[in-house]
């Protein structure tokens, strides 16, 4: 009876523990193995943020379209004309000044068209360079008044960007400074040979310049599988010289080949027989490979990936909107 009762015990363990697979979890199998919408899920969630903020972008345009056109509705009402009427007569009633006048006003400078994706300079007294000039000026009359009646209007937008998804990183190889007692963390997942990252490397310089004290500040390497100078900071960290050479690297307008590489070394002081051997370790090269592929699993798919207190970031380089988001965890 025991016996029975152990195997039956055993059984509804066994049972309670084993996690149910729901057929509409299952997106594909391979050779019989299941892969799994969870999977998919996570591998997939920065493209798939990308694309909601792309969404919300045009919304957000066209939502600024909407309340301009309110905006001049509402003026020509209290005119009691037509949108076009209104429009028409304001222009008018701007333009009655020299036209010196007006185009110091409105920033006109050149005069010029695009033709086939070139821009050509107008004749000036042609008609093409009339028409363009009143065009131009229409138009930036219009801003103006916009732009006026927005400084006075009560508008309410009920309009928000899509919510970051998590992505916890904090637990792979990445290196920190800035405060690192800080609760809010700044990790910048990149790469050494990417363009886009080097030119993000400016606004990440200034965003730690003026928030060094307040935030702690990450990176981790990210790229298709491991590279020279991404091994080499490591190798230089492990001499506790990784910043210096993170920050050398990233600065540096040629390439970093295996003569820089270690001749930054050498400069640095480092010891170099340690520093070869890490370079040359096919040990590290795997850790690192393994830490690519576990940024991948957990949803990154692009250079530069930013992630701030363990939310993906809609790729920017704007000093601005970054800003703003560390003073919102702050």
């Amino acid at each position: 009876m025991k016996i029975l009762y152990f195997f039956l015990f055993s059984f509804l363990f066994i049972a309670c523990n084993t996690p149910v697979i729901n057929k509409n979890d299952v997106v594909a199998e391979v050779n019989g193995e299941q892969i799994l919408l969870s999977e998919l899920a996570s591998q997939s969630k920065q493209e798939i943020f990308d694309i909601l903020n792309t969404a919300y972008e045009i919304k957000s345009r066209v939502l600024a379209g909407l309340i301009k056109q309110k905006l001049l509705e509402d003026a020509a009402k209290k005119e009691n004309m037509s949108l076009e009427e209104f429009i028409d007569w304001f222009v008018q009633q701007k333009i009655c000044v020299g036209q010196d006048s007006l185009k110091k006003r409105y920033g006109f400078n050149t005069q010029s068209f695009y033709v086939k994706g070139e821009l050509i300079p107008l004749v000036k007294g042609s008609l093409e360079e009339k028409l363009s000039y009143q065009q131009k000026l229409r138009s930036r009359i219009v801003q103006a008044l916009v732009d006026s009646l927005y400084q006075k209007a009560d508008i309410k937008r009920f309009l928000y960007p899509p919510k970051q998804p998590e992505c916890v990183v904090r637990d792979l190889c990445v290196y920190y400074r800035g405060n690192l007692d800080s609760p809010v963390s700044f990790i910048v997942a990149s790469d050494y040979n990417c363009e886009r990252c080097v030119q993000f490397e400016k606004t990440l310089s200034k965003l730690y310049d003026n928030y060094k004290e307040r935030v702690k500040f990450g990176f981790v390497h990210f790229a298709d599988a491991p590279s020279l100078a991404a091994l080499a900071c490591e190798a230089a960290g492990e001499q506790k010289q990784f910043w210096t050479f993170h920050d050398t690297i990233f600065n540096y307008s040629g390439v970093a080949d295996s003569a820089f590489i270690y001749n930054l070394a050498k400069s640095k002081r480092l010891n170099m027989t340690e520093f070869d051997a890490y370079l040359h370790s096919s040990d590290k090269y795997k850790e690192m490979d393994k830490v690519i592929n576990q940024l991948v699993e957990r949803g990154l798919m692009a250079t530069p990936t930013i992630i701030i207190n363990d939310r993906l970031v809609y790729v920017t380089n704007s000093y601005e909107e970054l800003s703003r988001l560390l003073e919102y965890e702050l």
